[in-house]
């Protein structure tokens, strides 16, 4: 290329050589500027060869070069955990894709570009990459690294070999952790890198990128309330998975009621895309010495009878204790998300108000509750047990017939502690209510200091609780409201839904796993009020409650007629749940 010889010309100069001058310069400057923007065009330069040799990427300068680069997966294993972007710059998530490769087996590029980084963080090694189409993408844990910061790669060279120990939070994940960001240095789901039609994890064959094999097929939207929130929409039975990945990242501990044994299960959480490896099903027994294998849920937990149930919430409430420091003794940092059905949701929030504490690093951080028609404000037909559980002319009838209070059909005596605890009113429930709005007013010096959210379930036909019943724990004089919905601090806090089935029923629906999902993945969940059922159910379990208690009346009135039967063998019952005093009562 010729070389411009510029002269310095003196002041005064005519205008013609001036003129003459800055020709010669815009002929220079055109000559040594065209031929890179030729050959870097996208019609000349897509897609980009293997040997093409690029500057590294600078954020918001690379991707106007209009390169294409073509990517392939840099390891050949099956996702194992989802791209889950967080919410906000500093918020939990999950920024890049885990794939399933053994360690000491090979990583690769999954792309041509330029090392930038290869080298150290907390303790693990990882490689970056910077590409000429702006991304970078990122690799690790990482060993035996063979690449150096500012080496060209192609797609495919070996960069290092997995290594050992996992990562992430308390080093729960496994497998190779890719990662990607686009040219404004935000970060995206590097299966977007791949080209063709990626689909969802949920929607993936095993071992496969893309396709149309759908390995879970999910449910059919459940449209939520009908005429304007009056009804609530019907939902078929759940007969198969309905997700492949489970909602977030946390540790899922499943609580289920009254009246149940160690066969019980509130849901199947294989069907919210759980690996069971990241489930417990809780004990009202409480935990064994000794632990099973990692992939059951019962690995650490003694088997239990309908009889551990009848002590009521505060016992159990003290177990959960026990559990979550097991929980967080085993994997530090990690969050958990409750689930309790009937009687299990009101142990939940008993052990919040009773025992969390947020500040406590020996127990886990509390991300999400659900509690799925368990009495917070009390079930009228525990008044109706507990006054029938005292007269002889009704007692009788009441025995044969109290078989569809308990799960499962079993035989549930009315004057076990837990039927009085649980009826509408109780000085237990009472308590609670009083517990649960000091928390909300304690803000962050209080157990919810972590935004813990909680989602409360009705079922539209459930008689044992109506779904008036089933809101977070509130009084006449609740500061709060009476209403489903609370928020604190410009938060919600709480959320309520009525979806469609019975006390025990509606732990079968499809809609029940696809709102439990949702929330939990922090989606929103859609809109059923359930007015009808609420109304209805409400009525007349105020006017059962009622009567009831005009028997109970009468039957103080009779004296000597009055009974109340001895209870069947039952575990003891100890005056304590673990912490010393009982701070609610029993």
């Amino acid at each position: 290329m010729p070389r411009a010889v510029l002269r310095v010309v003196p002041r005064g100069a005519p205008m013609a050589v001036l003129r003459r001058l800055s020709l010669v310069l815009l002929l220079v400057t055109c000559c040594t500027v065209t031929g890179p923007i030729v050959a870097l065009s996208p019609a000349s330069a897509s897609p980009l060869s293997d040997g093409l040799v690029a500057e590294p990427h600078v954020p918001g300068w690379a991707a106007d070069l209009g390169l294409r680069v073509t990517y392939a997966s840099p390891a050949p294993g099956r996702i194992l955990r989802a791209f889950d972007p967080p919410r906000t710059a500093f918020g939990g998530g999950h920024r890049g894709v885990d794939l399933g490769l053994a360690p000491g087996a090979w990583v690769r590029a999954a792309g041509s570009g330029r090392v930038t980084f290869a080298g150290s963080v907390a303790g693990r090694r990882w490689v970056s990459i910077a590409h000429p189409d702006g991304h970078v993408t990122t690799y690790g844990p990482l060993a035996a690294v063979v690449v150096r910061a500012g080496q060209q790669v192609r797609r495919g060279d070996r960069l290092a070999v997995l290594a050992g120990g996992g990562h992430g939070s308390g080093a729960s994940d496994t497998g190779l952790h890719w990662g990607a960001r686009d040219a404004t240095g935000a970060y995206v789901d590097p299966l977007g890198l791949l080209g063709g039609d990626p689909r969802r994890p949920s929607l993936l064959g095993q071992g496969q990128w893309a396709g149309t094999d759908l390995a879970v097929t999910p449910y059919e939207p459940w449209s939520g309330g009908t005429m304007s929130g009056v009804f609530t929409a019907s939902s078929p039975v759940a007969q198969r998975p309905g997700f492949a990945v489970p909602p977030n990242p946390n540790h899922l501990v499943l609580l289920p009621g009254l009246a149940t044994d160690s066969r019980a299960e509130v849901l199947d959480p294989t069907d919210l895309g759980y690996d069971l490896r990241s489930v417990t099903a809780f004990s009202y027994a409480g935990r064994s010495a000794t632990s099973g294998a990692a992939d059951d849920p019962r690995r650490d937990q003694l088997p239990y009878g309908p009889q551990h149930t009848w002590d009521g919430p505060g016992p159990a409430a003290a177990r959960l204790a026990e559990q979550l420091r097991a929980q967080a003794a085993r994997e530090p940092g990690r969050a958990v998300d409750l689930i309790g059905h009937s009687m299990g949701g009101v142990v939940i929030w008993r052990y919040l108000v009773e025992h969390h504490d947020a500040y406590d690093r020996s127990l886990p951080p509390i991300g999400q509750v659900i509690t799925i028609n368990s009495p917070l404000r009390g079930s009228d037909l525990a008044v109706i047990g507990e006054v029938l559980s005292e007269e002889v002319l009704f007692g009788t009838v009441a025995e044969d017939a109290q078989r569809a209070f308990g799960d499962r059909g079993v035989r549930l005596p009315l004057d076990a502690p837990a039927i009085g605890q649980l009826a509408s009113g109780s000085d237990q429930l009472l308590a609670l209510t009083e517990a649960w709005e000091y928390a909300l007013d304690a803000g962050p010096a209080g157990p919810l200091a972590m935004g813990t959210r909680f989602l409360t379930i009705g079922g539209s036909r459930d008689v044992v609780v109506t779904p008036h019943r089933a809101r977070h724990p509130a009084s006449a004089h609740s500061t709060h409201g009476l209403g489903g919905h609370v928020e604190s601090d410009g938060e919600v806090v709480v959320e309520h839904r009525v979806l469609p089935g019975g006390h025990s029923s509606v732990l079968e629906t499809e809609a029940v796993r696809e709102v439990a999902w949702r929330f939990l993945a922090g989606e929103e969940v859609v809109t059923s009020p359930g007015h009808a059922g609420t109304i209805v159910g409400g009525e007349l379990g105020n006017a059962a409650a009622t009567a009831a208690r005009a028997v109970h009346l009468w039957g103080l009135w009779r004296g000597p007629f009055s009974r109340r039967a001895p209870l069947p063998d039952v575990a003891p019952r100890s005056s304590a749940d673990g912490t010393g005093q009982p701070r609610l009562g029993r």
